[in-house]
C-alpha cells in the first residue's frame, strides 16, 4: 500500500523515493567488489593503491600495527600495501606493495 505523499511500504517500513534510492543503491555494492588496504602512514606506495582502487570499488584502509605487521611477516609480505579485494563471488586475492599489474586487472574489470 502506498501513501499519497510518495513514501512506499518496504518491509520495515516507509521509505521515501531519495531513501529507495539509497537503501538500492548500497544494496547493489553489496554484490560489487571491495577492497581492504592495510597501510603505514607516510606510504606513498599505499596512497597510489588507494587512489587506483577506490576510483572502482569501495576501499577501507587500515593502519598497519605491530600484530598485523607479524601477520605479515608470517605470510612473507615484506612491503606495504597489503590489499585484500573481496569478488562479489565470494572469493578473495591477497597481495603485498605496489602491484600496478594487479591494479590494472581490477581497473579495467569495471
Amino acid at each position: 500500500m502506498s501513501s499519497t505523499n510518495g513514501m512506499k511500504r518496504v518491509g520495515y517500513g516507509y521509505v521515501c523515493s531519495t531513501e529507495r534510492s539509497i537503501i538500492e543503491k548500497l544494496s547493489r555494492e553489496e554484490k560489487r567488489m571491495q577492497a581492504i588496504i592495510y597501510t603505514r602512514p607516510g606510504c606513498q606506495k599505499c596512497r597510489c593503491t588507494i587512489y587506483k582502487l577506490s576510483q572502482v570499488m569501495p576501499v577501507q584502509t587500515i593502519t598497519a600495527d605491530a600484530d598485523d605487521y607479524e601477520r605479515f611477516r608470517k605470510l612473507n609480505y615484506r612491503s606495504m600495501p597489503v590489499v585484500k579485494v573481496y569478488k562479489a563471488d565470494g572469493t578473495h586475492e591477497e597481495w603485498c606493495d605496489l602491484r600496478l599489474d594487479k591494479i590494472k586487472q581490477y581497473t579495467e574489470e569495471i
